[in-house]
């Protein structure tokens, strides 16, 4: 099995949204990789993720499903869709820049949606990316 890129994944996934102008200007630095106790809004958590092996016969890979979750209280649901349109335009189909020994194969956004948070004021948006990753030099 491919040595888990999980931790590759989430540097690059962070260095990618901290380097992303348009997010920053909705965000600023409220960006983590945990919901922050008291922290400001709105934010960005990446969230859960979950990986899978995508072995062949000539090659070793992963799949990674990762969350993003997206925290606003502005009234209506503006805030939340300007931020998930901004992490697809940094995230869709752009292939993150992985640490050695691995590369990123394919990056999409697989889908988003909108909640609201059980505090009635918060409104939560998710958005699940999956990416595909494989060793720089396969078997």
């Amino acid at each position: 099995m491919t040595p888990d890129a999980s931790l590759a994944v989430q540097t690059a996934l962070f260095a990618r949204l901290a380097g992303h102008a348009p997010l920053g200007l909705l965000i600023g630095d409220r960006l983590h990789d945990r919901r922050p106790e008291g922290g400001g809004f709105p934010h960005v958590v990446i969230g859960e993720d979950a990986v899978t092996a995508d072995d062949s016969a000539t090659r070793g890979g992963q799949r990674h499903e990762v969350t993003l979750h997206v925290w606003s209280r502005y009234r209506g649901r503006a805030e939340v869709k300007r931020i998930l349109s901004a992490l697809t335009e940094a995230l869709h189909r752009q292939p993150l820049t992985l640490a050695a020994p691995y590369r990123c194969v394919t990056s999409r956004v697989a889908f988003t949606t909108i909640l609201d948070d059980d505090d009635g004021v918060t409104a939560h948006g998710v958005m699940r990316l999956r990416i595909a990753t494989e060793p720089v030099d396969p078997y």
